[in-house]
């Protein structure tokens, strides 16, 4: 149970990552919309 203890920073790191990797959509989707509203 010991090498449980070892993977927590690197689950740490992948959780980092998606959370960047969602902010960034997350922008996309709001300049994508923006340009929808904007063609209409």
């Amino acid at each position: 149970m010991e090498y449980v203890g070892m993977l927590a920073p690197i689950a740490f790191v992948f959780a980092l990552a998606a959370l960047a990797q969602v902010n960034d959509l997350k922008k996309e989707v709001a300049a994508l919309k923006d340009k929808q509203d904007q063609a209409k």
